[in-house]
């Protein structure tokens, strides 16, 4: 285990923001905290009977979640990069894991102890209301497979789960996806080789990877009047097939879509005081890519239930020192 550079640090309290705005106080410990470790593939992070003893936040590779029920594996989750990953039957390590987490890939993760997690909820609200988002991450999670295990063919559940984590389909091996969909992985093979003749789910990750570099990496979503057509544009995607493959991967409209990411970044920025402490809130708005006042304030409440000023009232409130 070794401490992690500031660049993942900042992707782990990133993540833990979108569920809450941690106070300075908070984020410096869990900053303290943090450490940096990796697996190679075909390694558990733990097993089926022993103690979780972090939560964790992947920053590359892919892990599968599984139970042994009378000899029989019963993969219950599949992450990647973004994701945080724990035990769902012992996440804060008082008894042994019901689960087992599997790399598939080459993993490297940034942990935060239990004993942490622990401490930070006997003292903190804020992280209370995270990790209790984060564990409705997990049930919702849940419920999604056990709904979509429930579709009527093989090809709908495989149908349905490529659309949901088409970045996962080459990169997991048929019998976890099939398992994980609970249909027979022959079945499975022989649906694979028809989608690979029309390779339609590959050129799919690939454009995903062309729209999310766009944004997250050229921070495109900072162009004012940004359209689906300037987007189809810039990432020479036809319009039709750019809009199918936002609403059908990430399940949200263009304008949605693009407003999640000015929001996200409008948030971090007011954390961030002695970064804009020279604009006006409105010109966060307007750095951000929203071309106008009203139509910031409005999608900014939409995705986060609180006005710019409530926001930043909210976090001076929690922080005198901010």
């Amino acid at each position: 285990m070794v401490k992690p550079n500031i660049q993942h640090t900042q992707l782990a309290i990133n993540f833990l923001n979108q569920y809450h705005p941690l106070s300075p106080k908070i984020r410096t410990k869990i900053e303290k905290e943090l450490f940096q470790i990796s697996y190679k593939k075909g390694q558990h992070i733990f097993g089926q009977g022993e103690r979780c003893t972090a939560l964790y936040f992947i920053l590359q590779g892919v892990v599968v979640g599984y139970t042994l029920l009378n000899n029989r594996r019963l993969t219950t989750f599949i992450c990647a990069e973004g994701d945080a990953v724990s035990s769902i039957s012992g996440m804060y390590g008082e008894k042994p894991s019901g689960e087992s987490i599997l790399v598939l890939e080459d993993v490297l993760l940034l942990g935060l102890k239990v004993e942490t997690i622990v401490d930070l909820l006997n003292t903190s609200i804020e992280m209370n209301i995270i990790i209790r988002k984060i564990l409705e991450g997990f049930y919702k999670a849940a419920h999604e497979r056990s709904n979509m295990v429930r579709l009527g063919t093989a090809r709908d559940k495989y149908n349905y789960y490529a659309s949901v984590a088409p970045q996962l389909i080459n990169r997991v091996p048929a019998e976890y996806i099939a398992d994980y969909l609970d249909i027979n992985c022959k079945t499975l093979e022989r649906i694979l080789k028809k989608y690979a003749k029309t390779n339609d789910v590959q050129l799919a990750r690939e454009r995903c990877k062309l729209i999310e570099n766009f944004l997250v990496r050229e921070e495109g979503f900072k162009q004012q009047g940004l359209t689906i057509a300037k987007l189809s544009e810039e990432l020479s995607i036809p319009v039709h097939q750019l809009s199918s493959l936002i609403n059908a991967t990430y399940k949200k409209s263009f304008n949605t879509f693009i407003n999640s990411y000015r929001v996200i970044h409008v948030r971090t920025q007011l954390q961030n005081y002695h970064k804009w402490k020279h604009l006006k809130i409105e010109g966060l708005g307007a750095e951000s890519g929203f071309s106008s006042r009203s139509v910031f304030f409005a999608k900014f409440k939409e995705h986060t239930g609180s006005s710019p000023v409530e926001y930043l009232k909210s976090l001076q409130q929690s922080s005198p020192d901010f």
